[in-house]
């Protein structure tokens, strides 16, 4: 009997380890075989040839795969650092008493709402060198047009801004979740001590935030490397 109830933990805990082993362990696994073997389309349906690191030494020494890692980080980097930074300001000023913030916070969660390909084609429509709204408004005031989508230097920022307005809004709401469930006796005892609001802001809100901070930037870091719509 007491066998059993040392094991019941870990029955407990096995159908989790199950799942994870089915959805991220043999996945990860199976992705380390195939890139230590010969796989295309040509050998797909014949034995593999075990190459070991070779194709990651033909990686290395391609120069668009850095070309294409610098893009990445500057995309996953500036989307990650506006998104985070633009949503944590819009939730902290929201959860003011300011008249109307649950109907300005319900407006501003619409963009997570539609799909990430309707807002690709809703900048693009807006971004397009020749017939985009922004270009016509510049062109308006004198300014020439610019190459939002065909310069190399400017594009990847283009991408990023649509990919902040389009994810901003999560953690908008993920936030406000965090900083709702902090207990507002802790700023009346603040407010009773003296403390500024700067002061409350970052001795208690910041501090409590934390773990959805963390969380926040997992999720969204996650998801902007992820993210082939826009």
């Amino acid at each position: 009997m007491a066998q059993i109830s040392k094991l019941q933990p870990y029955l407990f805990l096995a159908p989790s380890f199950a799942i994870l082993l089915m959805f991220l362990i043999f996945p990860v696994s199976w992705n380390i075989y195939i890139a230590l073997h010969d796989v295309s389309l040509t050998t797909l349906l014949k034995d593999w040839e075990y190459v070991g690191p070779e194709n990651f030494v033909t990686i290395f020494k391609d120069p668009n795969f850095y070309t294409s890692l610098k893009v990445t980080l500057m995309f996953v980097g500036g989307s990650v650092a506006l998104q985070f930074g633009v949503g944590m300001l819009m939730a902290i000023v929201l959860n003011q008493r300011i008249r109307g913030s649950a109907v300005y916070r319900a407006i501003l969660i619409i963009p997570w709402t539609i799909s990430a390909v309707i807002a690709a084609f809703s900048f693009k429509f807006i971004l397009d060198d020749n017939f985009g709204i922004l270009n016509y408004i510049l062109n308006q005031m004198g300014i020439e047009s610019v190459g939002w989508l065909s310069d190399p230097n400017i594009v990847v920022w283009s991408l990023v801004i649509a990919n902040v307005w389009y994810g901003t809004p999560f953690t908008l709401l993920f936030l406000t979740a965090g900083l709702l469930s902090i207990n507002p006796s802790l700023y009346e005892a603040a407010r009773i001590d003296g403390a500024s609001k700067m002061r409350s802001l970052f001795h208690i809100t910041l501090p409590l935030l934390k773990p959805f901070m963390i969380i926040n930037l997992i999720l969204i870091t996650m998801w902007s490397v992820n993210l082939f719509d826009i």
